[in-house]
């Protein structure tokens, strides 16, 4: 069995619990037999503060509040441009990450400055290589 059909079963034995005798999923992603667990923004943020992932800002109180500099839905976007990145097939990353359709995959995979700079580099190798190649010189 595949690693992710096993990671997919283990989601699913967990989000499976048992009340006054009734198997039932639970909808919840997160959950203690099948209660919240808590509220995840206060781990989010001790999470972002302990990485070094935000800001401080001045509430109307005038005290001094961390504020995440990362959102929590920022880890779909880095895993789709990660897979992509790193050469997986995007109809198997588009499964990895739960995409339906090739538009909604396609817009976790953002374009950087880096992207177009590394672009425009292999564009120049590209052309250098191919007037070579001709015989002809490049400026």
């Amino acid at each position: 069995m595949g690693r992710l059909r096993l990671r997919r079963k283990r989601r699913e034995a967990a989000r499976l619990i048992e009340r006054d005798g009734v198997p039932r999923v639970v909808d919840l992603v997160f959950h203690k037999d099948g209660e919240p667990i808590g509220d995840w923004r206060k781990t989010w943020l001790a999470a972002c503060v302990k990485a070094g992932l935000y800001n401080t800002v001045k509430a109307d109180d005038a005290k001094e509040r961390k504020v995440p500099t990362k959102l929590f839905h920022d880890l779909r976007r880095t895993c789709v441009r990660n897979l992509v990145r790193s050469g997986v097939d995007p109809t198997v990353a588009m499964k990895w990450t739960g995409h339906e359709t090739d538009s909604v995959f396609r817009s976790y995979n953002i374009t950087s400055e880096r992207d177009l700079k590394e672009a425009g580099e292999k564009l120049t190798a590209y052309v250098a290589r191919a007037a070579k190649a001709a015989g002809r010189r490049t400026k």
